[in-house]
């Protein structure tokens, strides 16, 4: 159990260096003014939405006036409305099609944008998965191990897990869960857990299920 605890540490460590850096990176973006830029942007960006919506609402006002044109007065005018009718949905289209593409909204995440959620997330792994499964290993507490598998299976911190490479936040409840039913569980669901996880903690703690069996030829 030393080892594992020692590797739970590790990633601890780890997670705190994540947040160091980002916390740096912030530091040195606020010194060159870069934070001041991507306000400006993110402003202007509201100030083009603004005119997009104006214009939108010209070209529905438009296409109304042309609709009540072309019933009413359809067959005293000279020419067809309809050309201009189908020009202005297109119009009035386009801005849709641009708000709705999800290439734009993944580009609407700025550096600094990223700093901070990757910062979060190292601490919310830190003080929501890592330090009470320390805990819960040191006390064996078999019924907070159930809690923690809960937790990483969802939510915010199985998006936090997954978006700093902790692991497959499924496999690592699975084997929390194996580790905390140890005594019911089978040589092969342990095998099988270990060929799937990536977490190097959970990895080490479920190997020494082998290692404690009498039946394991290791």
């Amino acid at each position: 159990m030393r080892d594992v605890l020692k590797e739970v540490d590790k990633r601890i460590r780890r997670l705190e260096a994540e947040i160091e850096l980002a916390e740096n990176r912030l530091e040195f973006l606020n010194k060159i003014g870069a934070s001041s830029k991507y306000k400006l942007l993110e402003k202007n960006q509201g100030i083009s939405e603004i005119y997009i919506a104006f214009f939108m609402l010209w070209g529905f006002i438009g296409l109304v006036l042309l609709l009540y044109l072309k019933y009413r007065y359809g067959e005293m005018l000279p020419f067809s409305l309809t050309p201009y009718i189908i020009l202005m949905v297109f119009f009035i289209l386009l801005p849709v099609v641009y708000y709705v593409l999800p290439s734009r909204k993944s580009e609407e995440e700025t550096p600094i944008d990223y700093l901070i959620k990757r910062e979060r997330m190292a601490r919310l792994l830190i003080n929501r998965f890592y330090k009470p499964l320390r805990d819960a290993l040191e006390k064996d507490d078999k019924d907070r191990l159930k809690g923690l598998a809960d937790e990483i299976s969802m939510g915010e911190l199985a998006r936090a897990a997954e978006e700093l490479n902790e692991g497959n936040p499924k496999v690592m409840a699975y084997a929390l869960y194996l580790y905390a039913a140890r005594d019911s569980a089978s040589q092969e669901e342990i095998q099988e857990a270990l060929t799937l996880i990536k977490n190097k903690p959970l990895k080490l703690l479920l190997s020494t299920l082998l290692k404690e069996s009498p039946n394991s030829e290791q």
